[in-house]
């Protein structure tokens, strides 16, 4: 028992040694991690970057890489540029069989999804959806599952606002706002999702012309935003105030709001916010009958709107390639696993037709036989 405590010391100091830099390591991957994602939607170059050493360092685990891509194709898919997102969420998808760990196999499967609901691929979107949702369900600890139950939530209002209507998507939108406020995840993470959910419902009012409700959500988003400086989800809700700002007629109070959205989000680089905000100044400047300010605004949304159009449907057509690719592999593993079988059954086919001949012929030849009897 002596030798073995003189031993232990020497050892323990060893692992120490050893496991130290590993644990330092690691680290430093959770640090690059989390400044990448914190950037995300503010300096989306800054988190690809960030993101990027993180990826390339030489003790990254397999959850850290797969966090790493996430964070990548994420920050491009801030910047609308759904071909490089598509690129990541590619070899992300590839490791999914390699996944043990349950709430990173959520995570994962609800962000795929959320790449082919920006891509308007519903079904793909749908698909992924429930596959996360029945993780989600049948996972034990339910308080540690509440922000990926709140992601799937409001990825289907997403979908159901652009496939139905608004009505089905509130309810959504209200299941999020409930699963992000029982999170237990950062406050940072939490008020992010919060914006997001609350200017998504507030649009949703917006559409079916309910005004106060659609500029109390928006008043929600703003406050939950400000809390973190998430100055894209600032300038986000503002133009949603500005658009009931414009439905009451005042134009002059809708115009200031875009324009400082549009300040306050010059660095973000979001052409979707952009477009909206440039769109509404055009609307707004058109009413109040100043065409130089109109011209101006307008001319900036068009050409932004058909930049957009043409990355879209680029992205959507390898989307669709990769898609049917996939389906291709598929067919060709169930040919190789279906040819064998086929190759059995027409052999045994074959084999059943060669006997029946065969009895056929020996009954004929016992029936001359006895014919042949029957005459002498």
């Amino acid at each position: 028992m002596r030798k073995l405590n003189r031993y232990m010391a020497p050892i323990m100091l060893l692992a120490f040694i050893f496991c130290a830099p590993i644990a330092h390591s690691q680290k430093e991957v959770d640090s690059l991690l989390q400044l990448a994602n914190k950037q995300i939607y503010e300096n989306p170059d800054a988190a690809i970057h960030l993101a990027q050493q993180a990826y390339s360092h030489p003790s990254i685990t397999l959850r850290n890489k797969i966090n790493t891509l996430l964070a990548i194709s994420t920050a491009y898919s801030s910047q609308r540029d759904y071909e490089k997102s598509s690129e990541y969420i590619v070899q992300i998808n590839d490791l999914i069989p390699t996944i043990t760990d349950e709430i990173l196999k959520m995570n994962i499967l609800n962000r795929i999804a959320a790449h082919y609901q920006e891509l308007q691929i519903h079904d793909k979107a749908l698909e992924y959806l429930d596959a996360a949702l029945l993780l989600i369900e049948s996972y034990p600890v339910k308080d540690s599952v509440q922000s990926f139950l709140g992601y799937n939530s409001i990825l289907r209002g997403f979908i159901y606002r652009e496939q139905t209507n608004c009505d089905i998507a509130l309810k959504y939108f209200d299941d999020a706002i409930i699963a992000f406020n029982k999170a237990t995840e950062k406050p940072h993470v939490m008020n992010a999702n919060l914006s997001i959910c609350y200017y998504n419902k507030g649009n949703c009012l917006l559409s079916l012309n309910k005004v106060e409700d659609a500029k109390e959500c928006f008043l929600k988003s703003i406050d939950h935003a400000k809390i973190i400086d998430a100055k894209s989800l600032i300038a986000f809700a503002q133009k949603g105030l500005a658009e009931t700002e414009s439905g009451k007629g005042n134009y002059k109070e809708a115009i200031a709001l875009l324009t400082n959205a549009l300040a306050i989000s010059k660095d973000v680089g979001d052409i979707v916010l952009n477009r909206g905000i440039y769109q509404g100044l055009a609307n707004n400047y058109l009413i109040l009958g100043d065409w130089e300010n109109y011209s101006r605004y307008q001319e900036k949304y068009l050409a932004i709107k058909k930049a957009n159009k043409i990355s879209g449907r680029k992205t959507i057509n390898q989307s669709l390639l990769n898609l049917t690719e996939a389906k291709a592999e598929e067919i060709n593993e169930i040919h190789s696993i279906y040819k064998p079988i086929q190759i059995i059954f027409i052999i045994s086919i074959l084999a059943a037709l060669f006997f029946l001949v065969r009895v056929i012929l020996i009954w004929e030849k016992q029936l001359k036989n006895l014919e042949n009897k029957l005459k002498n």
